[in-house]
């Protein structure tokens, strides 16, 4: 007897049972995944949000930190005054008690405020509290017309019967706002440590400060909790189902919410396809089923409980069981092919491994790879006091090659290009397997981070002119001439931009950032040639 037969015998009555238990399904349920959903995806969000702030903060700690208004030098330091613009900050200065100005460190105009505004002065002071410390302290948000149009935080400071002031910039706490938004509605919301509000998607919220603290979300993140919250949004006239948490040190609440309307929009979607799917299986059920014999349920069991086993990362599993003389042929074709298909899975584990590394065209470390490798590197080149530099190559006109010849000419382009890279640093140690090769942290490690574009970190270089001896010899090597197998003979050019270490930056984001800018300066100079990271003027 074979399948077939059972199937036509067996199928009808086991399709029609689940299908009717799936149409009774209720939509609460479809809702509920739905929120199960939000409280993972919302939550992750804020919390991201949360670090990149908390990293922010304390980058602003850092920055004021190193403030002295004694030393003129400082004070008249471009490169200084260049770092306090870098982040945002619009002036700075040493104040005395009554507000009277000391000392203009910084300022975005000409000069410094030759008297503190009384509000400004008085925020300062209950920022810093009662009690004589030297923290450094970020008020709540304010506004201060003479500075500047939007609202801005305080930056505050004792020092001794002075007081060292500065107004920070808000706007890349809106800006990093800005960028999470998902459906029709949903967005992130970030408050002070009173609760009022620093982005919103609401430029009326931010340019009043509006005060959001009654809010139950808010009012828990403010107690510094982390979690999912429902509330009543006054802004969107609706309830809300949002994520939420702290910045830790500044106080901040981060939350992420979303309508719930939209969410039951959705529930009422996958309601109507469960009901469109028990239609189609109780239609087909009625045309070819019939109850499936035990025949059939017991191999398919025991296969059952093998994956499962699989899933729980058991690497032995025993195929050996026995079969009923009745079951069909197929059921034990089908154990024998897992059986082969388990083989095949553990003697191609190294591949499989690789190919979470590797960018599998070129063969070189990939994106995530990469970034481990990185920050490895940059690590080590930091204990022994080495220089570095990030090299971020771009094509110039990939696109048209795809357009023009194919994406598979393409493929082969940048295949050829990655072989060409890995002769010119000697990349071949063949003792070793590439994944070895690259976790002993070789002196050259290339990658591919996607599309035409590739980076390599140098490590333990010379100075400016060796990374530029190396790197336009590269380029003279590896976008010269292409014969492809097609009988196509393609010239190709690209740009480069480097970042060098730590010059440049000392981490990963940092390094990465500076190369991409000067590779695009590289492009806007013409393509086809090499630039290295501006310095800041």
């Amino acid at each position: 007897m074979n399948i077939r037969g059972l199937l036509i015998i067996t199928f009808c009555l086991i399709v029609i049972i689940p299908m009717t238990l799936f149409w009774a399904w209720p939509y609460s349920k479809a809702l509920d995944l739905e929120i199960q959903e939000v409280n993972e995806k919302h939550l992750v969000i804020a919390k991201n949000l949360s670090t990149a702030f908390e990293r922010y903060y304390q980058d602003i700690l850092g920055v004021f930190s190193i403030l002295e208004t004694g030393s003129q030098k400082q004070v008249t330091s471009p490169e200084f005054n260049a770092l306090l613009k870098s982040f945002q900050f619009l002036e700075v200065a040493a104040i005395a008690e009554n507000g009277e100005l000391q000392t203009c460190i910084f300022s975005h105009h000409d000069q410094c405020q030759p008297v503190t505004d009384k509000a400004i002065l008085s925020l300062a002071k209950s920022t810093l509290g009662e009690e004589d410390i030297r923290d450094i302290r970020i008020s709540t948000v304010t506004e201060a017309p003479n500075i500047d149009a939007n609202p801005l935080l305080l930056v505050v400071k004792k020092l001794g019967n002075q007081i060292l002031l500065g107004y920070l910039s808000t706007e890349y706490i809106i800006k990093m706002g800005k960028r999470v938004s998902f459906g029709e509605k949903g967005h992130a919301a970030i408050v002070d440590q009173a609760g009022q509000a620093l982005a919103h998607p609401l430029a009326s919220w931010i340019k009043t400060r509006k005060d959001m603290s009654k809010i139950s979300a808010v009012q828990k993140m403010l107690a510094g909790k982390t979690g999912v919250d429902k509330f009543y949004s006054p802004a969107l006239k609706g309830d809300m189902i949002a994520g939420y948490t702290n910045v830790p040190g500044a106080g901040w609440g981060v939350m992420v919410p979303q309508p719930i309307q939209e969410l039951e929009g959705r529930a009422v979607e996958i309601d109507k396809a469960a009901i469109m799917v028990m239609l189609i299986g109780v239609g087909l059920a009625c045309l070819f089923a019939i109850p499936v014999s035990l025949l059939i349920i017991k191999p398919l069991e025991n296969l059952s409980k093998i994956i499962n086993s699989i899933k729980r990362g058991e690497s032995k599993v025993n195929l050996a069981f026995s079969f009923s003389k009745a079951v069909p042929k197929e059921i034990y074709a089908l154990k024998m092919q897992f059986a082969h298909m388990m083989e095949t899975i553990e003697a191609k584990e190294s591949v499989i491994a690789k190919l979470a590394y590797f960018d599998s065209n070129t063969g070189l470390p990939n994106r995530n790879h990469f970034y481990r490798l990185s920050h490895k590197a940059l690590a080590k080149m930091i204990k022994y006091n080495q220089k570095g530099a990030l090299v971020f190559i771009d094509f110039d006109g990939f696109k048209e090659v795809n357009d023009t010849y194919g994406h598979k000419v393409g493929d082969e382009l940048l295949y050829l290009f990655g072989q060409r890279l890995t002769h010119y640093f000697a990349i071949n140690d063949l003792t070793k397997t590439e994944l070895a090769f690259y976790d002993s942290l070789p002196k050259v490690i290339p990658a591919r981070l996607g599309g035409d574009e590739f980076v390599i970190l140098l490590q333990d270089v010379k100075d400016k002119q060796h990374v530029s001896s190396v790197i336009k010899d590269l380029l003279d090597i590896v976008f010269d001439e292409y014969k492809m197998n097609q009988h196509l003979n393609l010239k190709v050019t690209g740009s480069a931009g480097v970042a060098l270490f730590p010059e440049d930056g000392q981490e990963y984001d940092q390094l990465m950032r500076a190369a991409d800018l000067a590779m695009y300066d590289a492009k806007s100079a013409g393509k086809n040639t090499l630039c290295f990271t501006k310095p800041l003027k």
